[in-house]
């Protein structure tokens, strides 16, 4: 029997989020390789035609063009038949992609309520219960969608033979990895060290972050970071975390700024990961931040273009500024 090529209608934001829930459908060893814009084509031609081809292979074509489905329809029904092939849309599915299959899929736009299912999922898989504390604790830790499934496992693993996980057993164990990743980061860039900035960058994706969601990170940091420089004047003569933690309460009381992406403002950080921030701002000069935060944007519309050499991108864009 063939497998199907299924069609999923999301968003950009969630794309990420999203292939994580569709590849878990075939289980957890899975491979994804996931493309846009002409990237689509040289893939789809490239694994057609390969004489092997790994069984747990995901092929993620997101977003593809008609003619482009046209033209390989041959190649993407041999493609069925041997490995596993999404089609991402993040508009209403047109007529030729329904065509193409009959398996849909809409994918849950509400956050929270996607964190929830995934949650569930697992949990039943593993036959656990968690409180709702520990669930809010969950998603207030792992703001990387991506990241859920990996540390989720090692809770359950933590709590061996107890069937229900509460907020301890959260805080015991899932930790902030990826913002202490890309502190450390950035500064092995102020101390100008090309190996462990790629061994950092490296080991980020190997955790489950896909390279996009790498990017999308470093640019918020940076902007955080410049922010962070805004205010060393206020704490630069006094740097222990409790001195600054009342200098930055207090600022943070008089800030008139009100906005729901609350994320991307220096000020709406908790205490202490501004601290680390703070610091980090301290070792890296301005210029050095707003050129790196330059050549991301610019990687930026390269990989909207298509995700090849994306990797590659990020890895220049980190050693260029050294």
């Amino acid at each position: 029997m063939l497998n199907e090529i299924h069609i999923a209608v999301g968003t950009k934001e969630n794309l990420t989020a999203d292939i994580n829930i569709l590849r878990n459908k075939w289980g957890q060893n899975t491979q994804v390789i996931a493309v846009s814009g002409k990237d689509i084509k040289t893939t789809i031609i490239e694994k057609a035609s390969a004489l092997f081809l790994d069984e747990n292979l995901v092929l993620v074509l997101i977003d593809p063009d008609k003619d482009v489905c046209a033209e390989l329809k041959d190649q993407l029904h041999t493609l069925q038949e041997r490995i596993h092939v999404i089609i991402y849309t993040t508009s209403q599915p047109p007529d030729y992609l329904k065509n193409i299959s009959n398996s849909i899929s809409f994918m849950d736009k509400d956050k929270e309520s996607r964190i929830k299912k995934r949650v569930l999922t697992l949990l039943k898989q593993y036959d656990k219960k968690m409180t709702d504390k520990a669930f809010r604790v969950l998603i207030e830790k792992i703001k990387e969608d991506s990241l859920l499934e990996t540390e989720l496992i090692k809770v359950i693993n933590y709590v061996g033979e107890k069937t229900n996980i509460d907020s301890k057993d959260i805080n015991a164990i899932v930790t902030d990895l990826h913002e202490d990743s890309l502190i450390t980061l950035f500064d092995s860039l102020a101390n100008k060290d090309k190996k462990e900035i790629l061994r950092i960058f490296e080991n980020l994706l190997r955790n489950g972050l896909h390279v996009l969601a790498v990017h999308s990170y470093l640019v918020r940091q940076i902007r955080l970071l410049l922010q962070a420089k805004d205010m060393e004047e206020l704490y630069r003569a006094n740097p222990n975390y409790g001195t600054f933690m009342k200098i930055f309460g207090k600022w943070k009381e008089n800030l008139i700024l009100k906005t729901s992406e609350k994320k991307h403002y220096f000020t709406y950080q908790k205490p202490f990961y501004a601290h680390k921030l703070s610091k980090a701002s301290q070792k890296i000069p301005k210029q050095t931040l707003i050129s790196l935060f330059n050549s991301l944007a610019k990687s930026d519309g390269m990989m909207k273009r298509g995700t090849r050499f994306d990797q590659v991108y990020m890895e220049r864009d980190l050693l260029n500024v050294l």
